[in-house]
């Protein structure tokens, strides 16, 4: 079996306990910890949703972090650019980066048109990659989530070809890059032609891509599939926006924090949940 026969197949296979589909890449987006839908109401999402409310009330709103502080996508790039440099390739795996044995797994659904996920990518996920993922607390997971147009599905084909060949990370960096420094955060503008075909092509070939591979995998009816697929996936945990996030399988409640101090609120509060659980339940263990 292919191994774009693999995932398609493991998208088909029921998670966990729950009714909700997996997602289309080889990464569940569930990972190895936590629980199902039913979680959503219990204390450690009460507890996230209370962190998140304090966050809101407290700090900057999400539109003013994310339009920048004067309205310049200057800043993004610089950050960008360091986190590629600083970036762990050695913990990537396709569409993850971190280990499988991380406690906490938290998915990403994101669309490259959505100036919000341009500002997380560029704000937060560096620096939890940095603090949690390489100290093996966190594993994290990209998902498309394409809502903003054709060039939204094209960017999500793109990078699927760009996993397919192991340069998944290098390529969303790609992708992003090109955003911020043409002012998407600050002034956005979507289906201008800034992911066509022929421009998602380049960036193949920027980042080392095998292009007669990714020719074949760009034009292949099933890419378009696992893009479909990864988008329903999204909407089936009730996600409408980008970006979204699932902890361990389960949405996060609230929203996302809109600093990269609320993200460490938020997953600091979830690890120390889920080493309570494993501490009871040695205990309990006879």
């Amino acid at each position: 079996m292919s191994n774009r026969q693999a995932r398609r197949e493991q998208s088909r296979r029921p998670r966990g306990g729950a009714s909700r589909p997996t997602a289309a890449r080889r990464p569940s987006p569930g990972g190895s910890g936590g629980g199902g839908a039913g979680d959503f109401l219990s204390g450690r999402f009460i507890l996230i949703a209370m962190v998140l409310v304090a966050i809101l009330v407290v700090g900057i709103g999400v539109i003013a972090t994310i339009s920048g502080d004067d309205g310049d996508d200057s800043g993004l790039v610089e950050l960008l650019v360091a986190a590629e440099a600083n970036f762990p390739s050695d913990m990537a795996d396709g569409y993850a980066v971190g280990s499988e044995d991380a406690p906490l797994t938290i998915t990403q659904y994101e669309d490259f048109q959505c100036p919000f996920c341009l500002s997380y990518t560029a704000r937060n996920e560096p620096g939890i990659i940095d603090q949690y993922v390489k100290s093996g607390q966190v594993r994290l997971i990209f998902q498309n989530f394409p809502i903003l147009g054709l060039e939204s599905v094209a960017a999500g084909k793109a990078v699927e070809c760009a996993a397919q060949q192991d340069k998944f990370w290098e390529m969303q960096h790609e992708l992003f890059l090109l955003q911020a420094k043409e002012g998407q955060a600050s002034n956005e503008k979507n289906n201008v032609g800034r992911f066509s075909d022929d421009a998602l092509r380049g960036f193949a070939g920027d980042v080392g891509l095998d292009l007669d591979q990714y020719d074949t995998c760009f034009a292949d009816s099933s890419t378009l599939e696992t893009v479909q697929d990864s988008a329903a996936t999204a909407r089936s945990f009730g996600l409408s926006g980008t970006p979204g996030f699932l902890f361990n399988g389960v949405p996060l409640p609230g929203g996302a924090p809109a600093s990269f101090e609320g993200w460490q609120e938020v997953i600091d509060a979830e690890l120390e949940r889920l080493a309570g659980d494993d501490g009871a339940e040695a205990t309990a263990t006879p």
